[in-house]
C-alpha cells in the first residue's frame, strides 16, 4: 500500500505551534510542595535518619516492641517443644518404655530396641517372661525400604536390648515396630555417624 499520496491532517493549533517549539518547563520548588513532609524535609536538609542499633529498632515504638516480644515467645516455645516434647525414637509397650536408636560403624547400621527394666508394681507380670517382637526396617534417604530385618526376645521384667545389623551404608533411618500383649510401638530413629 502506498501511504505517499495521503495527505497528513493537522488542526490549525498544530499548525501554529510546531513541536519544535513547545517548552517544558520544570520546577522543583513546585514539585517538593506537593510531597510529603518527610520529602520536605529531605530536601531542606532537616531530615536526620534514624541511626539507633538493631535491639534499639527492635523495641523503639510500642508495634515493634509487641512483635519483638511475639517473636521470642514463639521460639521459646518451638524450642521447648522440640527439646522436652515427645520423642519419634522412644514409646511405651505394655507399660514398658522402649526406645530405639540407631548407629553407623565402618560399613554397618546397627540398630537396638531397648526394653528398660519394669517397676516395681509391675515386674510380677513378666517374671514367666512374654514374647517380644521388633521389626526393624531400613530407610535411605529417598524413604525407600532398604531391608527388614524381625527380632524376637523374651521379656522378664529386667532391662532387654533386641539388635541387628544392616550391611548397607546409604541407610539414614530405622523404624521398628514393637509387639508384646496385644500392645504396640512404633519407634522411628536417625542414623548416627560415629
Amino acid at each position: 500500500m502506498d501511504f505517499s499520496k495521503i495527505e497528513e491532517t493537522k488542526s490549525e493549533d498544530e499548525f501554529n505551534h510546531p513541536d519544535e517549539q513547545m517548552v517544558f518547563h520544570y520546577s522543583r520548588e513546585e514539585r517538593l510542595r506537593h510531597a510529603p513532609e518527610i520529602v520536605q524535609d529531605y530536601y531542606s536538609g532537616k531530615f536526620h535518619p534514624y541511626k539507633g542499633g538493631l535491639l534499639k529498632s527492635l523495641v523503639n515504638t510500642r508495634a515493634n516492641r509487641l512483635l519483638f516480644v511475639t517473636i521470642v515467645f514463639a521460639f521459646g516455645i518451638i524450642y521447648f517443644v522440640n527439646f522436652f516434647g515427645p520423642q519419634k525414637s522412644a514409646g511405651s509397650l505394655a507399660g514398658v518404655d522402649v526406645h530405639l536408636s540407631a548407629f553407623s560403624y565402618e560399613d554397618s547400621i546397627y540398630a537396638s530396641v531397648k526394653l528398660s527394666e519394669a517397676s516395681g508394681k509391675k515386674k510380677p507380670d513378666f517374671e514367666e517372661g512374654l514374647p517380644v517382637t521388633a521389626t526393624i526396617t531400613a530407610y535411605d534417604k529417598d524413604n525407600s525400604v532398604l531391608g527388614e530385618k524381625k527380632v524376637l526376645g523374651k521379656y522378664d521384667g529386667n532391662e532387654l536390648f533386641l539388635r541387628t545389623t544392616f550391611g548397607d551404608y546409604d541407610i539414614i533411618k530405622v523404624s521398628a515396630v514393637c509387639n508384646m500383649l496385644d500392645s504396640y510401638a512404633s519407634l522411628e530413629s536417625q542414623v548416627e555417624k560415629r
